[in-house]
Formats: structure tokens, C-alpha cells, sequence
């Protein structure tokens, strides 16, 4: 199946998180569950499904996720490869995240690169790009807000945050929420679900952004912290904690809420122990009790 394959393979396998958070106790204790933030299960996972992981790959990435939208043909992406002195006879038809780049895998292509792009307002930024620099007569560095590079992030992060907010409601809502399911087994089925709806997830980012015509004021922004509103009444924040979306008041996204609501699933933390049967007297069979020797 090519899901297991691309998890197995181009992401690297999920993190188990209920490996190391599930223990053996007492069997006299009634709660063997605990209510967890569904936010943070779907964050922490999405976050370990992520091949970039954090790594400085963008270039693949992108690459990935134009073949996955339509955006590039094969052609295009392999003599960009080998622009870029990339050999692609060096690449693993499977068994690697490049192999997306040259095996024609439509589905993981899009799997691969929607994590990506759900995780990427949690990841560390650098908003001096926004900004132009100059020096004036005394040798003071000067900077001031580049209206155009602006408008166009702000585009870009509006309408990937509200479609990442749509993401986490249908992972959300496809969970099992049963007590005797785990970490691991909750992480499955936000895998499940991510590959999926991945090709709508990376449709409906594409609509949401063509069809932006909001007009975009900022807020406080910082190195690594911003604030935007725009005139349809939507706010973004972008902080090391975190993204929160905030549409006409209600949060849409962030601080463990999804579209305005809380979710919190049950995880069994305590396995249930059977008790230890007590081994029955050994009875010999007939046939293989010795005779007694007669002298």
C-alpha cells in the first residue's frame, strides 16, 4: 500500500508517543484514561509526520508540493534538478522524500507536502525579509515595512492558516475518541487522515489564496513575531508558541481551540493487567507414567 510506504519510508515512520506514555499499574485503580487537548495531539503529530522536519529543505519541498498542486510537470522539475546539479539517477525510486521528486507518486506527494505546509507557522521565522534596510549620512541603519513583500506574506499566511484551521476540524472529527485508544493508535488515524484529504487541504489552500482580496494592516511585528489584521475581519498572530486565527471574534485557530471549539479525546495511560493464573497440578498422561520395575 502506497500510504504505509510513505509513512514507512519518506516520512520516516510517526513518532510513538505511546511507547514512552503508557504504564503497567494497579489493577484496583478506576480511571485508566485521561482527557487530552486534541489540539496538541494533532499538532505534536503533525509536527513528527513533517520530513522536513525543521531542516533547511525548503527547495524539496517546494518542488514536491508544485507537483503535487499541478503547478510543475515532471519535466520541469527535473531539469530544475539539474540546474540545481542534483543527479537523479542517484535517487532511490522509494525508500527516500527524494524519491518524490522522480517517482510520480501523486498521493504522497500530496501527503508530504500538506504536513509540511500545516506545520510551517510553527516553525521559527525571520521576518526581517519584510523589511528594507538603508543607512543614512550619520551611519544609522534605518528599516521601514515593504508594503508589496508584506501584502504578499500576509496573503499567503491568511489563507494557509485558514485552511490549516479547516484541517485540524476534519482530523478532529475523524478521531476515535474511545478510552482504550492510545497515543500511537490516535496518531494512526491523524495520518490516515491527513493523506486522505491532503489534495483538498491543498486545493482549498489554493482557492482561499487566488481568492484573497483583503486589505492587510500591521500589527506589532518583531525578528520572529507578527500581528496582522485585515478588512474581512480576520487576525492573525505568528509566535514562537504558535499561530492563533481569530475570525470575527471567535478563535479559528489556536491556543487549543479549532473553529471556535475545544476538543479533547480520552488516551489510555494504564494498560489493564489480567491476573496472574496459578499453572493447574501437571497431570501425567497415563501412557508416559514409567512402570514401576518388578524385581
Amino acid at each position: 500500500m502506497r500510504m504505509t510506504n510513505v509513512i514507512k519510508t519518506a516520512i520516516g515512520g510517526l513518532l510513538i508517543l505511546g511507547s514512552v506514555q503508557t504504564f503497567a499499574a494497579a489493577t484496583d485503580l478506576n480511571v485508566k484514561s485521561i482527557n487530552v487537548p486534541v489540539y496538541n495531539v494533532i499538532t505534536d503529530t503533525l509536527m513528527s509526520m513533517n520530513a522536513a522536519n525543521g531542516k533547511n529543505n525548503s527547495f524539496v519541498m517546494q518542488q514536491i508540493c508544485d507537483l503535487a498542486r499541478g503547478d510543475k510537470t515532471q519535466q520541469d522539475v527535473t531539469l530544475l534538478l539539474g540546474k540545481n546539479h542534483v543527479d537523479i539517477n542517484s535517487i532511490p525510486a522509494e525508500g527516500s522524500v527524494l524519491s518524490l521528486l522522480i517517482n510520480g507518486n501523486k498521493p504522497g506527494q500530496a501527503y508530504v507536502c500538506a504536513t509540511y505546509l500545516a506545520t510551517l507557522l510553527n516553525q521559527p521565522t525571520d521576518n526581517a525579509t519584510l523589511f528594507d534596510y538603508k543607512t543614512d549620512k550619520k551611519g544609522n541603519k534605518q528599516s521601514s515595512l515593504n508594503a508589496v513583500k508584506f501584502a504578499a506574506e500576509m496573503r499567503l499566511k491568511m489563507s494557509l492558516a485558514q485552511a490549516t484551521a479547516q484541517l485540524y476540524a476534519v482530523i478532529a472529527g475523524n478521531l476515535p475518541y474511545s478510552e482504550n485508544s492510545s497515543f500511537s493508535e490516535y496518531q494512526q488515524s491523524v495520518a490516515r487522515t491527513v493523506y486522505n484529504y491532503a489534495p483538498e487541504y491543498l486545493r482549498l489552500m489554493k482557492v482561499l489564496y487566488t481568492a484573497d482580496t483583503a486589505e492587510y494592516t500591521a500589527g506589532n511585528i518583531t525578528k520572529s513575531t507578527l500581528s496582522v489584521a485585515d478588512n474581512q475581519g480576520k487576525e492573525l498572530q505568528i509566535t514562537p508558541l504558535g499561530p492563533v486565527l481569530i475570525s470575527r471574534g471567535v478563535m479559528w485557530l489556536g491556543q487549543g481551540k479549532i473553529l471556535g471549539m475545544d476538543y479533547f479525546s480520552p488516551v489510555k495511560i494504564i494498560e489493564s493487567v489480567q491476573p496472574e493464573q496459578q499453572p493447574d497440578n501437571e497431570v501425567v498422561p497415563q501412557e508416559n507414567k514409567k512402570k514401576k520395575k518388578t524385581k
